[in-house]
């Protein structure tokens, strides 16, 4: 019996180990295809991250854009700018009101996305065939929480980051800084899980440039 439940514990550890990989292994995957993707539109990261997020949620305004980009006005204006000049973006007067303008992606823009990922909904379909709905709600929920993990640890970070020419023990210490700060939301972390997202994807629409 005892022997038992220690190999039911061994193995739901190497289990959580092999999640918490596949995870990371997921994730740097991710960045490299992104990373791809942005020179293919000739962008950087940031500007390819913010084109990502109009496919995702459709036309916005600039202060959404700059609000779930996480960046300040300023820095949105100028990414913006450049998503216009390479004409991955454009600013759209709105219809009812003029003084209000939209960020869209361009026919050009889409175009690509759509060449780069027609095919991704047919592999999902094909290699989860058999994965029942509950099944795809945990690994749903598992995603979303470590999106609003990673979301929720970088704000922090930011508020640490030293100056470029900081010394090890400043980097040091400012990692140290993210830790303090971390102990003190891990309950409001772990309280997040099983939160149904607020604003649900639509149904068959796929992300830019992670394929989900």
């Amino acid at each position: 019996m005892n022997q038992d439940i220690s190999e039911s514990r061994e193995n739901y550890a190497a289990m959580v180990a092999r999640l918490i990989a596949a995870a990371r292994g997921s994730q740097n995957a991710s960045d490299m295809f992104d990373e791809a993707v942005g020179k293919l539109l000739g962008s950087n990261r940031t500007d390819a991250r913010c084109a990502d997020i109009i496919q995702r949620y459709g036309s916005m305004s600039a202060g959404e854009l700059a609000k779930r980009a996480n960046l300040t006005t300023g820095a949105v204006t100028t990414v913006i700018d450049r998503l216009e000049k390479s004409g991955i973006a454009k600013r759209v007067r709105d219809k009812t009101d003029r003084r209000k303008i939209h960020i869209e992606l361009t026919d050009y823009t889409n175009q690509i996305t759509q060449t780069l990922f027609e095919g991704t909904g047919e592999v999902f379909a094909r290699a989860m065939k058999d994965v029942s709905y509950e099944e795809l709600k945990i690994i749903s929920q598992y995603l979303e929480f470590t999106q609003g993990l990673n979301s929720a640890y970088a704000q922090i970070l930011q508020k640490h980051l030293p100056k470029s020419d900081a010394s090890r023990q400043q980097r040091l210490k400012a990692a140290q800084n993210f830790a303090n700060e971390q102990n003190h939301i891990k309950g409001e972390i772990i309280a997040n899980w099983g939160k149904e997202p607020d604003e649900p994807p639509a149904t068959g629409k796929f992300s830019m440039y992670d394929g989900t």
